[in-house]
């Protein structure tokens, strides 16, 4: 038996989801309005204008010293002992200006050779790249 002696239907029961939208309507104003727009900075992509003089400049030749697996040095195709690779690129650079230089030892040289080339090329004020040798080569 039922208290009350009526008989009830389920009652259909629903959300109201209008305070639920204005609620992120407001959240998504607020975002908005707080939020910091970063303008990206970006590198121009224009070429420059061509160059006004159409003739190549002329660049200095570049001082080769390659060493060898038996750690013998060559400057510019003229054997050199290790410890005259200053003196050497000097005179090379006296007589042609002033030329990079490029050392390109080979895989089975001593790490010291090559390092003490190096510094020596260094100290000239030079600049100054390695390179790997190539296969083949």
């Amino acid at each position: 038996m039922r208290r009350g002696g009526r008989h009830r239907e389920q009652e259909e029961v629903e959300v109201d989801m209008t305070p639920m939208l204005d609620i992120v309507f407001i959240l998504l104003i607020f975002f908005i309005v707080t939020a910091v727009f970063v303008q990206e900075r970006s590198i121009s992509l224009v070429p420059p204008p061509p160059s006004k003089n159409d003739e190549p400049q002329k660049s200095n030749p570049v001082i080769l010293i390659q060493i060898t697996d038996r750690d013998v040095v060559f400057v510019n195709d003229q054997l050199t002992d290790v410890r005259r690779v200053g003196p050497a690129i000097e005179r090379f650079r006296a007589d042609k200006g002033d030329s990079a230089i490029l050392i390109v030892p080979d895989d089975e040289a001593s790490h010291g050779v090559v390092i003490t080339v190096f510094d020596a090329a260094k100290n000239t004020g030079a600049p100054t790249m390695i390179q790997r040798q190539k296969d083949g080569a």
